[in-house]
């Protein structure tokens, strides 16, 4: 896309098509109308001048700490990317040392975001700017879909000696064999329900790195289901740590 220089008159044909073209892009026109109104200031002479001379000086200083919350929010996106792949890998090694770490550090990436995107929105009012909103199209709160949960009663079940569908017993080397056959189901299931939680809780973080890491209203939903989640996938450790003794 060619730019209006500093010096184009946006009055003439070209100036027109150049100024049309920066309508999509509401942040850059901005900028572009602080460059041309800059250099017809510094041709000014006397106090009007200069007066609009450091008006425009703040809206650059404006404009700068925009690119920040910008920067910050990129970097918080790729950090929680990256956190999704350490929490999935270290759930699937049944290391649970590491996995509050992880989930601290999402709660201060959360809040450090919460607090630069309100920066954001109150130098875009200064701006005049509200309706070029953080560069993140949010959902409106009624129509968002809600942080998927996850409890006990979600995973698969672990069967038992004891359950109705298991037959007789004819002699001992039979009870043997069902234990035997059972105890590997159990095994299975006990895995699978520790899967199950750790896919829950690696899909919920690349959620909120994808999409809700601007949002404070669905972070703070994330982060809660997130601390649930990994309660859940501690109790089905125990419960097969017991199963195993």
């Amino acid at each position: 896309m060619t730019r209006p220089s500093r010096t184009e008159d946006p009055t003439d044909e070209k100036g027109q098509e150049a100024w049309a073209e920066l309508e999509q892009d509401p942040l850059e026109a901005a900028r572009t109308h602080v460059r041309a109104l800059l250099h017809h200031t510094r041709m000014l002479t006397g106090e009007p001048g200069d007066v609009l001379d450091m008006a425009l000086q703040t809206a650059q200083r404006a404009f700068a700490e925009i690119d920040t919350c910008n920067s910050l929010l990129d970097a918080a996106s790729e950090r929680a990317h990256t956190l999704a792949r350490e929490l999935e890998d270290h759930l699937a090694e049944g290391d649970s040392g590491a996995v509050p770490g992880l989930l601290d550090e999402l709660d201060t990436l959360a809040a450090r975001v919460a607090v630069s995107e309100t920066e954001r929105q109150v130098v875009l009012r200064i701006l005049g700017m509200e309706d070029a909103g953080a560069g993140v199209e949010r959902t409106p709160t009624d129509d968002r879909d809600p942080v998927p949960t996850l409890t006990a009663a979600g995973l698969p079940r672990v069967p038992s000696l004891y359950d109705a569908e298991q037959p007789g017993y004819g002699t001992l080397t039979d009870m043997m064999a069902a234990r035997e056959k059972i105890a590997a189901q159990r095994a299975a299931a006990h895995a699978r329900r520790s899967a199950v939680v750790a896919e829950h809780m690696t899909e919920i973080v690349i959620h909120l790195a994808n999409v809700s890491v601007s949002d404070p209203a669905l972070n703070e939903e994330a982060l809660t289901e997130l601390r649930h989640s990994y309660a859940l996938w501690l109790a089905c450790a125990d419960e097969r740590q017991r199963d195993d003794s």
